[in-house]
């Protein structure tokens, strides 16, 4: 009879303790400062653009370089506005390299199912790559893809314990984004999702029942003494 009442405080217990609650860190809405559109980079060369929020490096990789093919734009001249759209023509595939100043503990220490996130607003027929540096280094198991004809969907992408580490301590979060020749993608947010385990604190019915379990295995033990 104790044994079963032991467990029963113990169920009680675990019933009232909370979830892990999870909780998505915006690093870039892309709502602003704008951005382009950067247009068919010339010369073989990137085209670099620095303001308060991030780096943007747009470079064509293959095609013509004519003005009229390859283009990338944040903010306010997107449709609809605050997004990163990149578009390619059908010849030509061209490399997007943004950056972060990414500040230590933004990811919290007891942070667990922690993954990149992303809001995909569109990305076209191609598949689409993504890899991940940490001050201008791969992060090891960072690499990633966007499947095709992904549209309006939150996507997260996890992170193994070795990236998490490296990220802990902060630095310049690096993102490359590359396709198959003639791939588009338009992004509506970019940052970090991960669960938080709650503090568990059992609400006041499990506190009673618990009692209640307690005081039954101190009557048992006055008979049996």
């Amino acid at each position: 009879m104790k044994k079963i009442l032991t467990a029963i405080a113990a169920s009680a217990l675990l019933a009232g303790a909370a979830t892990a609650a999870p909780t998505t860190v915006i690093i870039d809405s892309f709502n602003g400062p704008d951005v382009g559109p950067i247009v068919d980079p010339l010369g073989g060369g990137a085209t670099t653009v620095v303001d308060a929020t991030r780096t943007v490096a747009f470079e064509l990789l293959a095609g013509p370089a004519d003005g009229n093919g390859s283009a990338l734009t944040i903010g306010s001249a997107t449709f609809p506005t605050g997004l990163l759209e990149i578009s390619n023509g059908s010849s030509r595939d061209a490399k997007a390299t943004l950056s972060w100043a990414l500040a230590s503990g933004v990811i919290p220490a007891n942070a667990i199912n922690v993954g990149f996130f992303m809001r995909v607003e569109l990305s076209d027929g191609n598949p689409t790559s993504l890899d991940f540096t940490l001050n201008g280094n791969p992060l090891a198991g960072a690499s990633f893809a966007i499947a095709p004809n992904t549209s309006d969907a939150p996507l997260s992408f996890g992170i193994n314990a070795a990236t998490l580490a490296s990220l802990a301590a902060g630095g310049t979060l690096g993102l490359i984004i590359n396709g198959a020749t003639g791939w588009d993608l338009t992004l509506d947010s970019f940052g970090f999702v991960f669960d938080v385990p709650p503090d568990v604190v059992p609400e006041p019915g499990t506190l009673a029942l618990v009692g209640l379990a307690l005081a039954g295995a101190a009557a048992l033990r006055r008979r049996q003494a």
